[in-house]
């Protein structure tokens, strides 16, 4: 496994990260197509068996259970001084006016309750999930200032994002997956440019069967060559996920391979945001 600074950090991270949004009680929260936990656990294993050391979740994730699961998982099978955990707030996690956001009030609870679901008494780094338009950025900023000051996180950062991601390079686009059938917020991700993401994905496919590897390891391969990008966030249902994403590594793209990959694409709107 390759290790790298965190963004201008003087963090090292792993090359991949590990999304476990993918793990959670899918009879809590609003992702009925996750892993739980007896099915979750064999995957952040063998992520930690590989070299990866660096696990992104959220509060939101499954109603918490995401975190608790990471939690207990991790606590199981590495040091915590050698994992770094990424997790984040804004979503709304109880009934009531403050139940969400990015108020202070907000974030002073949150990390609280996410350091508790996780068994720790730090994460390393904490990011806003969303924009919360109804609170002043400066409150906001304070209240993360605060609580790195705290000693509850060592980072903090955004994570706004809206990519031709969420599986649709690995496979074909009219394929489906549980994840596509019931994840109603991914079906709104991708109308707007569905000309250009179809493009996109069938360069994939051809670029792949011209080198004979998944079409997974091409994806994450561009991202992979692509500055500033530190550490893509990878998912991994399948036992074959974790290696085929480890095996992206020694792939190196060429000019005009990254070209044609490029060609076709349409910016996406940022979604979930406005």
């Amino acid at each position: 496994m390759q290790y790298v600074r965190l963004g201008n950090t003087g963090m090292r991270v792993s090359r991949l990260a590990l999304c476990c949004m993918s793990y959670g009680d899918p009879d809590r929260g609003n992702h009925t197509w996750t892993l739980n936990e007896e099915q979750s656990r064999p995957f952040i294993k063998r992520a930690l068996e590989l070299g990866i050391n660096f696990f992104d979740t959220a509060n939101v994730y499954s109603d918490g259970t995401s975190e608790e699961i990471v939690g207990r998982a991790l606590k199981d099978f590495a040091s915590r001084d050698e994992v770094v955990i990424a997790t984040k707030v804004h979503g709304v996690m109880r009934p009531g006016p403050n139940g969400g956001g990015l108020s202070r009030k907000a974030i002073m609870s949150e990390i609280d309750n996410s350091l508790k679901r996780l068994g720790t008494d730090y994460v390393d780094l904490y990011q806003i999930h969303r924009w919360d338009y109804n609170t002043p950025i400066e409150e906001t900023m304070e209240a993360l200032h605060d609580v790195v000051k705290a000693g509850k996180a060592r980072y903090i950062g955004v994570i706004p994002w809206s990519p031709l991601a969420r599986g649709r390079l690995t496979r074909d686009w009219e394929d489906t997956s549980l994840r596509s059938e019931n994840d109603n917020f991914a079906r709104t991700l991708y109308t707007a440019t569905e000309e250009a993401d179809r493009k996109v994905a069938a360069v994939v496919k051809e670029i792949a069967e011209a080198r004979g590897v998944p079409r997974a390891q091409i994806a994450l391969a561009w991202v992979l060559q692509k500055q500033p990008v530190t550490a893509p966030i990878i998912g991994a249902t399948k036992t074959h996920h974790l290696e085929d994403a480890v095996s992206a590594l020694e792939i190196v793209l060429t000019a005009d391979e990254i070209q044609r990959l490029e060609e076709p694409y349409v910016p996406h709107p940022v979604t979930g945001f406005a």
